[in-house]
């Protein structure tokens, strides 16, 4: 199997944080939102399993930390999507769609003796901002025990909120009949969860849906959807379940959510005292509430921390009281009281009270 990753887009709805950096590398609990992604991956496939990632913003970024850092867990390959055209020079692209099929040189066209081994040779595709609770294993079970051409996750979300997502209408096998993006109507609460697995045949049925698209498109031509492909590769007999994932997903698409994604995973892992000095981290009249991270060589002087604080490596940390807030590394903060904040890497901020600050990298208050 081959693991697709889509990591072209520029992340426009964490801005200010993504404009010095891919949306992928939002550190949360001590690692990038991507480390924490390809960390479960290669948890649960070997060093063999060849891993596609489709770049484009701060292309060289993620390029050159992922060889530093996955060489020895994944067989590599980066793929460059190449801009739409540019906003003030910001780059646009052609959506998932064309993202999903910049992999198709990768996947051969195979006849297989049964539906086991074209399963087996068949596709992964992960969203970068997404990370599913569940582990690997559980879908790739999931997917290799059905009788199934493929599996999609979802997730229930409130009837209420189901207009503002992909949702899919299944039959009472799960069995996927429909995809509809941001119904106008209520039709169903399951919406789609950002991980997806196809078998080989699948996988190139799909990329030739998405290249009928793409050949139609025109310069005033929206962006190419992933979903309307889903659609049509159901229309054509492939049967696709549904895979509900009943502890939900971390969505880090959205500045509240990557509060959110920070406070589950500071649940599942907190920094002990006894870190402190194998990290080198420096604490002067303080009380550190966890669960927490603090980055090697920080320092925290006279500060209340956590819980729920992320604080990046380098940091100093000084006459403040901060909690359920993401601090990213290389940051100074000196009288500062907050909650629910989000603040980006080598910043510098003094005298401020306030909850909710979102504060991008390299600013000065």
């Amino acid at each position: 199997m081959k693991i697709i990753g889509p990591c072209a887009g520029i992340g426009s709805r964490l801005r200010p944080f993504t404009l010095s950096k891919p949306k992928t590398f939002i550190n949360i609990a001590g690692k990038t939102v991507l480390e924490h992604i390809l960390n479960k991956f290669s948890d649960t496939f070997d060093s063999d399993t060849e891993l596609i990632l489709i770049v484009g913003y701060r292309k060289r970024q993620i390029t050159e930390f992922v060889k530093k850092k996955y060489s020895d867990k994944f067989k590599l390959t980066f793929i460059e999507q190449e801009p739409r055209g540019y906003n003030d020079d910001v780059p646009f692209y052609w959506g998932l769609g064309e993202a999903v099929y910049l992999a198709n040189t990768r996947f051969e066209e195979i006849s297989y003796p049964n539906n086991e081994a074209d399963k087996r040779d068949g596709s992964l595709i992960f969203l970068a901002d997404m990370i599913p609770i569940e582990e690997y294993s559980y879908l790739m079970y999931r997917y290799y025990e059905s009788d199934v051409d493929g599996i999609i996750t979802v997730m229930e979300v409130p009837n209420e909120d189901a207009s503002s997502y992909g949702v899919v209408v299944v039959d009472e096998n799960s069995i996927i009949q429909n995809l509809i993006e941001k119904p106008r109507e209520f039709v169903s609460n399951l919406a789609i969860a950002g991980i997806y697995a196809f078998s080989n045949s699948a996988t190139k049925a799909l990329f030739e849906i998405i290249k009928g698209y793409l050949d139609k498109r025109a310069e005033d031509s929206k962006e190419i959807y992933l979903t309307e492909s889903l659609q049509d590769l159901i229309n054509n007999g492939f049967k696709i379940a549904a895979i509900n994932l009943k502890k939900g997903i971390l969505d880090f698409g959205r500045p509240s959510e990557v509060l959110k994604g920070n406070k589950y995973l500071l649940e599942q892992h907190s920094l002990k005292v006894e870190d402190f000095k194998e990290l080198n981290i420096t604490t002067e009249k303080s009380y550190i509430k966890n669960p927490v991270f603090i980055g090697e060589n920080s320092k925290i002087i006279n500060s209340v921390v956590g819980p729920f604080a992320s604080i990046g490596a380098d940091s100093i940390i000084e006459n403040c009281i901060l909690e359920d807030c993401v601090i990213e590394s290389n940051t100074n903060l000196k009288n500062v009281i907050s909650e629910k904040s989000i603040i980006g890497s080598n910043v510098k901020v003094e005298n401020i009270i306030k909850n909710n600050l979102i504060i991008g990298d390299k600013s000065i208050f």
